[in-house]
């Protein structure tokens, strides 16, 4: 052997461990509304350093990129007589191939350019309509890798309390907020549902952290009022989750550990792909198992608190070739919360040590997708998801195991089936038709002891709630859409409650840059079941809650990486239950949870009555100004400026619990990256600002707090004080090293770096005799490692 052959050989191996990691980005790129693949797409892949790739569509409409260096980047898909449409945000990481299916909206006469963040729908500019990306739940502090959390960065969207994800949408009560998967609507998907509640029973709409991880989840969208025809029961939001598919190439594994829990995941193909092009069917799972839990399982002391919880994920993907494609998902969990009291009274310094605690939670859900292309201009989906969930919770004086003092339970099931029949009648115009139908049944039970007696409610509400509706899309010119939409709302449980709601959304499109939108249209909710158990003065019963809802919207995009928003609302709700007595204050517009003491206050004393003639009024402006992290660097501006009232059966007027009127939020961050050594360094640093107008308090009557044994209100006042403005920053530490086959995080979340423990409200300390203040959540470090291979 020569010298020089001798050299080339030996430094091979050296070249091999100094070259800079590569992955794989490929795709199918579609019809937005007939799911058929554009042959011939033009796909560009751009960096913002220079680098720049591009590739043609196959027959089947795939694209694909081999050895793209690890890094951010731009996609650009284009196909003539389509919308052109920018993908900023791409993250491209050694260890996985990164899968990106992209769909192309049809465009009349001229051709436009939409920019979205990664994995967005071309729709995702629309008014009312946000996305919230997995990728982005790495990046900004605080999500706790939750979309719910992540919603808590936009405008008019505030938080209940530091240790939930229980939110408030435009002034809205939590329960307003509608949870969906798949596009089906399912039972609350969180573990610990009671987290941060004012008397510690479960909510509807939140809790502790999301059951589904975000492993699994595909971009989720976030929509905050002025909804399209095919969404309905619900007046505040809609948070619409999706599963994303496994790789059906190549096998890949997540491990991840941090104080939210130890979490593994796994995806592959079901089989060995025919081709590099071919689409087989694919794979995905993650357990999750909490890190306060594994540590008390370790016997490792926690305080007086226990909290656990885990739970499991999958999603088949069965692509066929003459039956669509068929999906497979299912998600279950379970969490438990228990908490020792002090049996010493002289030892107690705050109220909750008198009591013993125990809460137990219960979720799964489990669903099958259908996407089924009918001819050249027609498409069917059809969802159909089984969920149900289970609380139970008991409080006793603490050291005693008499009868409980307090105990609840609820049940809770829904067996939907949503259909979408999408026609393209031409390149200008659009016709849905739509199904969601669901088998509703909730169960309930509460008993409270007071010094008055015992208190207890109990009931079961069932019914089939039936929701066709109908929507037309035209480009009227090139420059100008209409969008007309008809919703009905059936519930078998509420006599007579055909409820039909009219939908309208008005676009100017002058260019790709700038849209102005107006949109108008009326949206009904089902009532807690609770309330539907209340007696009512109302000979129809509650019924439906409703809400006339107009939104104004401007949107400009500023380069190509800056998007500016603006949105201006108007809600008028009415058919809000109320009491029925003049000069009472109770309205379910301000119920978080539902207290049986809180119940007891208002209705048994002079025997008062439920009637759906209470209303409310939401107004108020949205603006946003966001950088995509294009060039290292981004961030997201957000602020409102908004009003909540609501009135009784005397009409007059008062502020919501929620009316907190300022809101302004700002994340950013920027990114150091360097590649030395065939690895690739990203050094990250991000920071969070939240401030707003602190939620309004009733003030509390001491005497008969320590009289009857629970906290009563002054509800002469209700609302009438504000507690003291919110404010936190939160700061975000991560290093990703990405070598050639595998990638890793290291993150630091520092939440409330400043140590302020905002407040929360008011209530009666039985412990200290007065009124005392509960507050929020301290400085809390969160560390977590992330590796993929």
């Amino acid at each position: 052997m020569t010298f020089r052959p001798f050299c080339l050989l030996f430094l091979l191996p050296l070249g091999l461990l100094a070259q800079h990691p590569v992955q794989t980005l490929r795709g199918v790129i579609s019809n937005a509304a007939t799911a058929r693949p554009l042959e011939g797409s033009s796909v560009l892949l751009t960096q913002a350093g220079g680098y720049q790739n591009g590739t043609i569509a196959d027959t089947a409409g795939q694209y694909r990129f081999e050895e793209v260096p690890v890094g951010r980047y731009s996609l650009q898909v284009s196909h003539v007589g389509y919308e052109t449409l920018t993908l900023a945000e791409v993250l491209i990481q050694s260890g996985k191939a990164v899968v990106l299916d992209v769909q192309l909206q049809e465009q009349g006469d001229v051709l436009r350019e939409v920019v979205v963040k990664a994995q967005g729908k071309s729709e995702a500019g629309s008014a009312g309509v946000h996305t919230l990306t997995v990728e982005e739940q790495f990046r900004f502090p605080a999500t706790f890798n939750d979309p719910a959390r992540l919603a808590l960065s936009l405008p008019g969207v505030t938080g209940n309390n530091d240790g939930s994800n229980v939110i408030s949408v435009r002034g809205n009560s939590p329960n307003a907020l509608k949870w969906r998967l798949e596009g089906v609507e399912i039972v609350n998907p969180n573990h610990s549902a009671n987290a941060g509640t004012f008397a510690d029973r479960p909510t509807l709409s939140g809790g502790g952290v999301n059951i589904l991880s975000a492993q699994l989840l595909a971009t989720s969208e976030f929509i905050n009022g002025a909804f399209p025809a095919g969404y309905g029961n619900a007046v505040g939001g809609i948070l619409d989750m999706r599963f994303r598919k496994g790789n059906d190439q190549q096998r890949g594994f997540t491990a991840q550990a941090g104080l939210i829990g130890i979490e593994a995941a796994a995806e592959g193909p079901l089989r060995r792909p025919t081709s590099t092009s071919a689409s087989s069917p694919s794979w995905l799972a993650n357990y999750r198992y909490s890190f306060t839990g594994l540590l008390s399982a370790m016997g490792v002391p926690l305080g007086d608190e226990d909290n656990r919880f885990q739970d499991l994920s999958f999603h088949v993907s069965l692509p066929s070739r003459g039956a669509g494609q068929w999906s497979l998902f299912g998600l279950g969990g379970k969490s438990s919360t228990s908490f020792s009291g002090l049996a010493d009274s002289l030892a107690r310094t705050e109220d909750k040590q008198r009591f013993d605690i125990d809460f137990r939670s219960q979720m799964g859900a489990i669903g099958l997708v259908h996407l089924l292309p009918l001819g050249k201009n027609s498409l069917l989906r059809t969802t159909v998801a089984l969920s149900a969930l289970r609380h139970r919770r008991h409080a006793n004086p603490a050291g005693e195991e008499a009868t409980p003092l307090e105990q609840d339970e609820l049940r809770e099931q829904k067996l939907a089936l949503a259909s979408v029949f999408s026609f393209k009648i031409n390149s200008r115009q659009q016709f849905k038709a739509g199904l969601q139908a669901s088998r509703e049944f909730t169960g309930f039970s509460s008993e409270y002891a007071f010094s008055g007696g015992r208190y207890s409610l109990t009931g079961e509400v069932e019914g089939w709630l039936l929701q066709p509706w109908l929507e037309w899309e035209n480009r009227l010119a090139s420059w100008l859409e209409l969008r007309a939409g008809l919703h009905l709302n059936y519930f078998t449980y509420i006599p007579g409650s055909a409820v039909p709601e009219s939908r309208l959304s008005l676009s100017l499109l002058p260019d790709g840059r700038h849209s102005l939108s107006l949109s108008y249209g009326l949206s009904s909710q089902t009532q807690l079941a609770q309330l539907y158990a209340l007696p009512t003065a109302h000979p129809g019963g509650l019924g439906w809650m409703r809400s006339w809802q107009s939104m104004l919207a401007y949107r400009h995009r500023i380069g190509t990486g800056t998007v500016f928003r603006t949105e201006l609302y108007y809600q008028q709700l009415f058919r809000v239950p109320v009491t029925d007595l003049v000069g009472t204050s109770f309205s379910a517009l301000n119920l978080i949870d539902l207290s049986p003491a809180y119940l007891d206050e208002f209705l048994q004393p002079i025997q008062l009555l439920l009637t759906p003639e209470g209303r409310g009024r939401n107004y108020g402006v949205d603006a946003s100004l966001e950088h995509f992290l294009l060039d290292r660097w981004f961030f997201l501006l957000a602020g409102s400026l908004y009003r909540s009232r609501y009135a009784g059966v005397d009409d007059r007027w008062r502020s919501t619990r929620f009316d907190g009127r300022y809101l302004l939020n700002f994340n950013g961050g920027r990114e150091f990256v360097k590649n030395k050594s065939g690895k690739s360094l990203t050094r990250g640093l991000s920071a969070r600002l939240t401030w707003f107008g602190g939620y309004r308090d009733t003030p509390v009557e001491e005497g008969l707090s320590a009289m009857l044994g629970y906290t009563v209100f002054d509800e002469r006042l209700a609302f009438s004080e504000q507690l003291p403005d919110y404010w936190r920053v939160d700061l975000r530490f991560y290093f990703k090293a990405s070598k050639q086959g595998r990638n890793s995080l290291f993150s630091i979340d520092l939440q409330n770096v400043t140590n302020r423990k905002n407040a929360q409200y008011n209530y009666y300390d039985f412990v200290l005799g007065r009124t005392a203040l509960k507050r929020q959540l301290g400085i809390i470090p969160i560390m977590s490692w992330r590796l993929e291979m």
